[in-house]
């Protein structure tokens, strides 16, 4: 006899679950998954900082555009010393040491509210950009190791500069000049700064104004206390170029003499003086090295890039940025055809001293 069952109203009937090997395998797919996505992820955000970075150094290029509307067609001083500390400043006349202070380019388009000073910053950073050498009051703008005026943090008293309090960008030495406007603040060398008219740029679409530095902060400190403690050199340009006649002081070259090149540091491993990526990263004292080439301290933290590293932003004197590597722009000669913000002569010749 065979017996029906019926089921019973209301009750569902009983489902098949999956089996361990079935749920091992939608696991790993889905860990496959993420493993490819996460790169792709991952790089994405590295396009998307460098594209925030383009756009603040652009900021920076509307709000120099303004300043030198106002200011006779003349670029900033990268910085000088300032002459007490409420900001004043004489150029012929400044302090034999920083004692209150530097100002600095960044100062003067922030202070006159041509562009907040956060557009001077960049996400690839991990603050948002390197510190003041004297970073004030606000421990926030402070990094570990940081030595000031002899101390290692932040008290009320302590001296700010005039300068973006997180600074990514640093500028060609070549338009915006140190503070060495007389021989006496220049320890008598035949060479001094003189500031730069935008009509001295013949063409403004293919030189440098600025660019930015190392993303680790300590690649531009020096160190004091034996290494314990470091300087931040934040408010210095980069120079693009060598001097035959006295390597990397450019103040030290004959007034008559025509000796600037892009380089005389080079060779088939380090071309234009440059060393690898990995090595500036870990290094210190790039900035004020006179046995290297500064362009080290310009950073490669971007995607793309060559066999020295990655690439990074470069803003040009007519207000447009690019990304490229810093080996291409010396390359191709974009820092400028002459030394512009140096008295005397300043014409830039080839490697080697053939002339151009």
């Amino acid at each position: 006899m065979r017996i029906a069952y019926r089921s019973c109203p209301g009750v569902p009937a009983a489902k098949r679950g999956f089996t361990l090997i079935e749920l091992l395998v939608v696991v790993a797919i889905i860990a496959l998954l993420i493993s490819i996505l996460l790169p792709s992820l991952a790089g994405a955000r590295k396009q998307t900082r460098a594209i925030k970075c383009a756009a603040n150094l652009r900021q920076v290029a509307q709000a120099m555009a303004c300043y030198l509307a106002e200011n006779l067609a003349v670029y900033p001083p990268s910085y000088i010393y300032a002459s007490n500390r409420t900001g004043s400043y004489d150029l012929d006349a400044q302090p034999e040491t920083p004692v209150n202070g530097y100002l600095h380019w960044s100062w003067f388009l922030y202070n006159r509210g041509k562009v907040g000073d956060d557009a001077f910053t960049c996400p690839e950073f991990p603050n948002r950009g390197t510190p003041r050498t004297n970073p004030g009051p606000e421990q926030s703008n402070w990094e570990s190791q940081q030595d000031v005026e002899g101390g290692t943090s932040a008290t009320p008293a302590s001296l700010e500069d005039r300068q973006a309090a997180r600074l990514a960008f640093t500028g060609n030495a070549a338009i915006f000049p140190r503070n060495k406007f007389n021989r006496e603040i220049n320890g008598g060398k035949p060479r001094i700064n003189r500031l730069v008219n935008e009509s001295e740029i013949k063409q403004p679409g293919g030189v440098i104004l600025a660019t930015e530095f190392n993303n680790n902060w300590r690649t531009i400190a020096v160190a004091v206390s034996g290494d314990q403690y470091l300087v931040s050199k934040s408010h210095r340009p980069v120079n693009p170029f060598y001097a035959l006649f006295s390597g990397s002081d450019e103040y030290a070259v004959p007034d008559r003499t025509e000796s600037f090149t892009y380089t005389a540091l080079d060779s088939p491993t380090r071309p234009y003086g440059l060393l690898p990526k990995n090595i500036c990263d870990t290094s210190m004292g790039l900035i004020d090295s006179p046995a290297e080439a500064e362009t080290n301290a310009v950073g490669r933290h971007h995607p793309g890039g060559d066999k020295l590293g990655g690439m990074v932003n470069f803003l040009f004197a007519d207000g447009h940025v690019v990304r490229k590597t810093i080996l291409q722009t010396l390359k191709d000669r974009e820092w400028g055809e002459k030394y512009y913000a140096l008295t005397g002569n300043t014409k830039v010749i080839d490697r080697y001293g053939d002339i151009r």
